[in-house]
């Protein structure tokens, strides 16, 4: 078996015990199919990036689960045939990148600081730190060469 995770909007217009239910039918699914779920979350009311249906908002529902690959057809059939989803999307976790942690975890990594600092760029969308670049103003390092992890590699033109 293998860890999954899904995200499926549902039309905001839905009362929220209607859309919960809708998602108690999606996890008794994965049940029924011999899976496992790990967690499950109700985002709640979120705006969209952009319209879906005319909709500008969707409830957004959360469900982590262990199945085997021959659910994941049935689990797509089944979201693209109710209406209320209006968008999903079912993905495999890798459990050594990805962990699944609480919602304190993520509490304490926003209070956290972040490095406000972003990496200089050349004029072709490089990224360049500021010793090749004073290197290269100086004459040091010729214009066809780029340093990426103290690492000194050539970039050859093709006329």
């Amino acid at each position: 078996m293998r860890l999954y995770e899904t995200v499926f909007v549902v039309n905001p217009e839905l009362p929220l015990k209607d859309a919960q239910d809708l998602s108690e039918k999606f996890q008794d699914i994965i049940k029924k199919n011999a899976g496992e779920i790990v967690n499950t979350e109700t985002w709640g009311k979120l705006r969209l990036a952009y319209d879906v249906h005319g909709h500008k908002e969707g409830l957004y529902f959360l469900i982590q689960f262990n199945a085997d690959t021959e659910l994941l057809p049935e689990l797509e059939r089944r979201f693209k045939y109710d209406d209320n989803v209006m968008r999903h999307a079912i993905v495999h976790l890798d459990g050594k990148k990805f962990k699944l942690r609480k919602k304190s975890d993520e509490k304490d990594k926003k209070d956290g600081s972040r490095n406000p600092r972003k990496p200089q760029t050349s004029g072709s969308g490089s990224v360049q730190n500021e010793s090749t670049s004073a290197n290269q103003e100086e004459g040091n390092i010729p214009e066809n060469e780029q340093t990426k992890n103290n690492e000194t590699t050539t970039v050859s033109e093709n006329n």
